[in-house]
């Protein structure tokens, strides 16, 4: 179960928030109340626009704001991004590289770690092993996008994984992975991850290309098929060969993070060779790949450090909140909302009609802000942690419609708006309007919010499960509750009963 525990002795107390699985009769009165309350609530800022929201007459109805204390938390171990199959068997992106200049949110190393095989068992090539004569080995992988400076220079080298990878289990970026024989490296511009590749047999682009050690490639076309080969069964080409390590070298002075499709056809083994066929030498190759009839596993091992960074400095608990909020994206940084001031509206006005309740947040220029190597996130994401029954849950009513997600409805999506000095900066709202109103009208808890940049939500016990962001792309600067001209905050509209 994934766990998020946050401790201070007067405002926090012991917090455990746990993922768990309900029972079918919990599921089923959660889902009544999600249907009971999408039809009870008649007037919705997100239902009507915001522009057509009822005139603010100070009479009746009433547009206000409220103080939101806010604290940063580097996201834990239990926490982390599991990444596993769909249920086609893709393992979707993985990311690769350093990032070792960012003054905002300090260093980043990503690894990755996967098996390539044959597309079946036995496997043989055209002749016996001697017959067979090597020109090279190349490991290609497909390449989707950089987060980063594409000007910058990754050394990138390749060693044999030498622990066994299991296919059955889903691994968080938090797994190490042992590894042992160089057997590859590449230096390039990241930027020419993006040009045309024109190839025996073959015209591609958007791959990285790692010519490996002959010693490592003739190996592959030296075993046979007998039942004590390599190539007889899966068992025993595992046991043989347990995949790549594809790690960034250290010390390298690259500045950003790659991401590629290890699933795509693109990324194989290729193994080109000649062989000789009625006299003559004929030249051809052969491609192992992650996906084929015994499909491998995968891993992707990301690990962040804030020393020396602007975020180190407001990471943990600050009992009145703090002005500045570093959000990264996952397995990055989280932030912890009370609304204490929401409790003490709800005491004050008594029932109220809530026409808009919306969480507004603006992003905040800091002296490392590089937006054009570093760009904010396309989506935030705000989540209840609730005490009580000791879960993480979503804002079914505010954010889902039918049981599917729906971000132009609950909001959270990048907007560029200019900041008071004139400059063009990332703003998010998010709209909690139905969450509020159970607060005034049915006493129901104001509970403490996470907000985050997440890769993946997911919600085991309600069968919610969706990407939202790309794994390790993006980060931003918030205004905190109380920074002094771009606080974050929330805005009510409302209306006496």
């Amino acid at each position: 179960m994934a766990t998020l525990r946050v401790s201070s002795a007067n405002h926090y107390n012991l917090l455990t928030v746990r993922y768990r699985t309900l029972s079918l009769k919990t599921l089923s009165f959660i889902l009544f109340l999600h249907f009971f309350a999408a039809s009870c609530t008649k007037i919705k800022g997100t239902d009507i626009g915001a522009d057509l929201l009822p005139a603010v007459d100070n009479i009746i109805t009433f547009d206000t704001t409220l103080e939101i204390i806010a604290s940063v938390f580097p996201t834990e171990d239990s926490l982390l991004p599991r990444l596993g199959q769909d249920y086609n068997g893709n393992i979707g992106d993985l990311v690769l590289g350093q990032i070792t200049a960012d003054p905002q949110f300090g260093r980043t190393s990503a690894s990755m770690f996967f098996e390539l095989k044959p597309p079946s068992y036995p496997y043989y090539f055209e002749n016996t092993a001697d017959s067979l004569y090597l020109d090279s080995a190349v490991l290609c992988l497909k390449w989707t996008n950089t987060f980063g400076d594409t000007n910058s220079i990754q050394t990138i080298n390749v060693h044999r994984v030498t622990e066994t990878l299991r296919i059955d289990t889903i691994y968080n970026t938090g797994k190490t992975v042992r590894y042992g024989d160089l057997i590859g490296t590449k230096t390039f511009v990241t930027k020419e991850l993006d040009d045309s590749l024109f190839l025996f047999r073959q015209n591609t682009n958007n791959q990285l290309r790692i010519k490996l050690n002959t010693l490592f490639a003739k190996s592959l076309l030296a075993f046979d098929t007998s039942t004590r080969s390599p190539y007889y069964n899966d068992t025993t080409f595992r046991n043989i060969f347990k995949g790549f390590a594809v790690v960034p070298q250290t010390g390298s002075s690259a500045n950003a993070l790659m991401s590629f499709d290890i699933s795509d056809t693109s990324t194989h083994l290729r193994i080109y060779y000649r062989y000789d066929k009625n006299g003559k030498r004929d030249t051809t190759f052969r491609d192992f790949e992650y996906k084929n009839l015994n499909t491998g596993a995968a891993i992707n091992n990301i690990i962040r450090s804030y020393n020396g960074s602007e975020a180190a400095r407001h990471l943990g608990v600050r009992p009145r909140g703090d002005s500045l909020i570093y959000l990264q994206a996952d397995p990055g940084t989280y932030a912890l909302l009370r609304l204490p001031s929401l409790s003490e509206f709800s005491a004050k006005k008594g029932n109220v009609m809530i026409h808009l309740a919306q969480l507004k947040t603006q992003e905040v220029i800091t002296p490392g802000r590089k937006p054009d190597i570093f760009p904010t996130p396309f989506f935030l994401y705000l989540e209840k942690l609730d005490s009580p029954s000791n879960a993480i849950r979503p804002f079914l009513t505010d954010a889902y419609l039918g049981g599917k997600y729906e971000p132009f409805v609950f909001g959270g999506q990048k907007k560029l708006i200019a900041d008071p000095s004139n400059n063009v900066v990332s703003s998010y709202n998010i709209n909690i309007t139905r969450y509020v109103q159970g607060i005034i009208t049915r006493k129901d808890p104001n509970l403490l919010l996470k907000l985050h940049v997440p890769y993946n939500v997911r919600y085991d016990d309600l069968l919610i499960n969706f990407a939202l962001n790309g794994l390790g792309r993006g980060q931003v600067v918030l205004g905190g509750g109380n920074h002094s001209r771009q606080p974050m905050k929330l805005r009510l509209v409302y209306s006496k009963l």
